[in-house]
């Protein structure tokens, strides 16, 4: 089996499609076509089954797929660990993190790491959801808040800081809460999953505050923009509400009471033996948000 071949094969897998893969690889479509069916004719298989509309796999080339990608892959890993310049470290490199954070900050830094690494291709899935890295074959995720007891490999990257905000027309209708006691009175927007409980450094010993209201939801984003909708009060990351704030469209609400910045960590599956790819991303990170406006790094922390 003809290795190029089968990495051929395997890109017209992931692109969803021939034309896809040839653009991506800046090779013709005819030559993957010839070359996929070279490979077919070397098994003596159909791999792939074609119409004019959509690509869809036989049962024997799914499995192909699922057993000769992680094979490919870790090939890929062979040639980083040998490769003396950063420049020709190659192979895939697979993240996810919420949403908020790659669209707000993360967008910067791998935009700026393909640019440094051109022979890294890059993963990325944004989602709330827990990630087994192991099981799923992710080389690193973004989490923010405090973390879970994990086998997995934390690098501390930084703190995002955050506030209270509500809208002008809010403020007007129910008043201004004047210490974090009165936020039981008020309509907040809370998540459904909250990464800590409200808690301010600077009042009532750092105890947790109640807070009233209806509404619950596990984006950042639908709290900025249930807030514009002067639906209640709700914590955000500073970042999510600078515009807003400077433009009178939002109001900081308790601004003197500090609250703790949101944790952002970096895990991934083991320190021994690191991916080169997954370590030249961390550094590229941590150096990139290093100076970050919207990233504290010296935080302040709670008592438990």
């Amino acid at each position: 089996m003809n290795l190029n071949d089968l990495n051929l094969f395997i890109r017209v897998v992931e692109t969803g499609s021939f034309t896809a893969a040839a653009d991506s690889l800046d090779v013709q479509k005819s030559t993957i076509s010839r070359r996929i069916a070279q490979l077919e004719d070397t098994l003596g298989i159909r791999l792939i089954q074609r119409t004019t509309r959509k690509l869809k796999l036989t049962p024997e080339g799914e499995e192909l797929f699922s057993r000769a990608q992680p094979l490919v892959d870790d090939l890929a890993a062979v040639q980083d660990d040998i490769s003396a310049s950063k420049t020709e470290l190659r192979g895939r490199l697979r993240l996810t993190m919420p949403t908020e954070i790659g669209v707000f900050m993360m967008n910067e830094v791998i935009s700026s790491f393909m640019q440094a690494y051109p022979r890294i291709e890059v993963d990325v899935e944004l989602s709330t959801r827990t990630v087994d890295l192991i099981e799923e074959g992710v080389d690193l995720t973004l989490r923010l808040g405090p973390l879970p007891n994990s086998s997995l490999i934390a690098r501390h990257v930084g703190g995002l800081r955050r506030g209270l905000f509500a809208t002008p027309e809010y403020i007007e209708q129910h008043g201004t809460p004047n210490s974090p006691a009165d936020l039981a009175q008020h309509a907040c927007i809370t998540l459904q999953r909250p990464f800590d409980h409200l808690r301010f450094i600077n009042w009532n010993n750092q105890e947790p505050v109640t807070m009233g209201g209806r509404l619950r939801t596990n984006s950042l984003s639908f709290v900025r923009e249930m807030i514009l909708q002067h639906m209640g009060i709700g914590r955000l990351p500073d970042v999510f509400c600078n515009e807003l704030v400077e433009s009178g469209r939002v109001v900081r609400v308790l601004d003197d009471f500090k609250l703790e910045a949101l944790e952002i960590n970096a895990l991934y599956a083991s320190r021994r033996n690191l991916n080169p790819r997954v370590g030249a991303f961390l550094d590229h990170m941590t150096d990139r948000l290093n100076d970050h406006p919207w990233v504290q790094n010296k935080l302040v922390h709670l008592t438990p």
